[in-house]
């Protein structure tokens, strides 16, 4: 071979192994049981020594240490606010809601309780001013003789004053039959007066099956009267 030949030669093998570039040694596996040796035989003083998937694990254990404090203390406490306020904030919804249809409904609410002052004043004003209990009292009287009943007492009790007219108690305590009672209540309800009834009661003291018996009546009435206005009062009003 000639000297110019074997020139050539050497020169494409020399190319060839510039084109190759240098030669890597072959990845190792990863080993669990070396990382673990690793860890064991760690020098706490001189932690730059330590290999480099040490400082790593290390270093993302520290991270995520870091985390969990975060979200355990400030974050959480954070967390707990904010759903608080939400809570405060439907809350706060649903009032504004409720205020924004009463102002939208002021006007008609006013005219409604104008409406029902106007109505109520009238009832007041067919209420007498005076309770005048004994023609009252009479006129009970006459009621029980009409419906065959004997009365035991007739008892007026002390007036009771509300705030737009007086009640008149009137107990009524009575012997009689059933239907003499029921007529004698249809009475009542058809005195002039208002009169209302209230805690009745009927008992039989004596049972028998021998004949009708004979029933105790004890009924609460009331009746009622305007109140009069004192000439303050309709000055505190105004």
């Amino acid at each position: 071979m000639s000297p110019l030949r074997k020139k050539s030669l050497i020169k494409t093998k020399k190319s060839a192994i510039k084109a190759q570039g240098p030669l890597t040694p072959p990845k190792k596996s990863f080993d669990f049981n070396d990382f673990r040796r690793s860890f064991e035989s760690l020098d706490t003083q001189n932690s730059g020594s330590w290999p480099l998937p040490v400082k790593v694990t290390v270093l993302l254990l520290i991270v995520v240490f870091i985390a969990a404090m975060a979200w355990a203390l400030p974050i959480s406490s954070k967390i707990d606010e904010i759903k608080a306020s939400e809570s405060e904030q439907q809350t706060l919804l649903e009032t504004y809601r409720q205020k924004e249809s009463r102002a939208r409904h002021l006007n008609t609410y006013k005219a409604q309780v104008a409406q029902m002052d106007i109505e109520f004043n009238t009832l007041l004003d067919q209420l007498p001013k005076e309770t005048r209990v004994s023609e009252l009292v009479e006129g009970i009287n006459m009621t029980g003789v009409g419906s065959n009943i004997r009365f035991q007492d007739i008892s007026v009790e002390p007036e009771i004053e509300n705030e737009f007219f007086i009640e008149q108690p009137i107990r009524i305590a009575a012997l009689g039959e059933y239907h003499q009672f029921g007529s004698f209540i249809s009475g009542l309800a058809a005195l002039p007066r208002i009169i209302t009834m209230h805690d009745f009661e009927v008992s039989n003291p004596q049972p028998t099956l021998e004949a009708i018996p004979e029933l105790n009546l004890i009924l609460q009435t009331k009746t009622y009267r305007s109140k009069e206005v004192t000439p303050d009062e309709e000055a505190a009003d105004d």
